[in-house]
């Protein structure tokens, strides 16, 4: 036991020195919609260890599950700003989508579904998340601001702020390209240090007591089902499914667990414990769990079982206790981190099948839509709903699996119904 806890200790710190930037960023961000800050961090702290822990225990993978990057931007930007959702909502439909991710796994329809999505759709989906991240963070420091005549413009570029962030920006691409572990981390960090250098923030301490998780068990379980709610619970479950579909399939080729025929051995044991971390996820206050792509650092490094998780998870878990050190660092510290990973997804358009446009035009509308409107369920209902008219006026209609036929009919009427009510 010693033995094999001493080979997967250093995949454990690598995926740890890896991941530990999402800590520091999911709560600058739930904080933006009117979250509270500390109770943010603690919820998404304890949803990683929880979840991960199960992973680990149950299906004794190196993977490490945390909040969805993707959804808590969803629910903040979209759901909480745009659409003024109160937080209570917004966690019944993560409760909701949570359960409906259990059941499918139970039922072994969720493994079935993740690989019949269009690709086209599902990589501009991913795409134009990452294009919306950018636009957060340009908008979060003030680069972009709206325009009700140009939609957007140009706001001010050159502050101090800006300039660190810049900064943090380049030491980030830098050390990314040279392939260090922690280039998000030291990124945040550095910009972190050189603002309270220059005094652009304030010290507030380094170790403390945790947070109180004031949003515990705050969920709305009957508003998700109100007709105006519908199409978030529709958006954080495809989230949720791309999410899922994405980084199961690159984790397990890197582990070996991708078999010649491109069937992941094990998917059973990967969906249910996600299933489950949805719904602690939504009872301790924070988003839909997915598995982070950042911990391959550890599979490269040589993890190969659950041990490598909960190193990772539990030295996240000791990270509650720097609340204080957390809430010092300011958001321009974090945007390059913000920006650097939409960049990285946004590399996913790549993988559209441009030259066939019955595939091309349904991505182009759901990677356009979803940054412009700041809207990831209009961007998935354009997608859907172009993606099976083009192929069946093309004569190409046995081509849409009836995943697609069913999610473009249900966007479809919710969007009709939206109007008329």
């Amino acid at each position: 036991m010693f033995h094999l806890f001493k080979r997967e200790l250093i995949p454990g710190l690598s995926s740890f020195f890896t991941i530990a930037y999402l800590l520091l960023l999911y709560p600058q961000i739930l904080s933006e919609g009117g979250v509270d800050f500390g109770s943010a961090l603690t919820a998404t702290i304890l949803t990683l260890f929880l979840s991960t822990l199960l992973l680990a225990l149950y299906g004794n993978f190196p993977f490490v599950l945390a909040p969805g990057l993707s959804v808590v931007v969803y629910l903040v930007y979209s759901l909480l700003m745009k659409q003024q959702a109160p937080w209570p909502t917004a966690l019944g439909i993560v409760f909701w989508a949570g359960v409906t991710l259990f059941l499918l796994s139970v039922f072994k329809v969720r493994q079935k579904i993740l690989f019949h999505l269009p690709p086209s759709i599902r990589s501009a989906a991913i795409g134009g998340i990452g294009l919306f991240l950018i636009f957060v963070a340009f908008k979060g420091l003030g680069a972009i601001v709206q325009d009700p005549t140009y939609f957007f413009r140009v706001g001010n570029f050159f502050t101090l702020q800006n300039g660190v962030a810049l900064f943090g920006l380049i030491l980030l691409l830098f050390l990314y390209r040279l392939q260090v572990g922690a280039s998000f981390l030291i990124a945040i960090l550095s910009c972190w240090g050189i603002s309270l250098a220059l005094n652009l923030s304030s010290w507030q301490g380094f170790i403390g007591s945790p947070a109180p998780l004031t949003s515990f068990f705050q969920i709305d379980f009957l508003a998700p089902f109100q007709f105006k709610w519908i199409g978030g619970l529709i958006t954080v479950l495809l989230i949720s499914l791309f999410d899922t579909t994405a980084a199961i399939t690159v984790l397990s080729k890197l582990s070996g667990k991708l078999d010649a025929s491109g069937r992941i051995q094990g998917i059973d044991r990967m969906v249910l414990p996600d299933g489950i971390g949805s719904l602690i996820g939504a009872v301790l206050g924070t988003g839909t769990v997915a598995f982070l792509l950042e911990c391959s650092t550890g599979i490269k490094a040589g993890g190969k079982t659950g041990w490598t998780a909960m190193i990772a998870a539990t030295l996240s878990l000791v990270c509650i206790f720097l609340y204080p050190l957390i809430s010092s660092i300011p958001f321009f510290a974090v945007a390059p981190a913000l920006i650097a990973v939409g960049l990285l997804m946004a590399q996913e358009l790549k993988e559209v099948f441009w030259k066939d446009f019955t595939e091309a035009i349904p991505a182009l509308f759901v990677a356009i839509t979803i940054p412009l409107t700041f809207s990831v369920y209009l961007g998935f209902a354009s997608g859907f709903i172009s993606y099976v008219f083009l192929k069946t006026v093309s004569g190409r209609a046995k081509e849409v699996h009836p995943v697609s036929w069913g999610l473009s009919l249900l966007f479809a009427l919710h969007s009709l119904f939206t109007r008329l009510i």
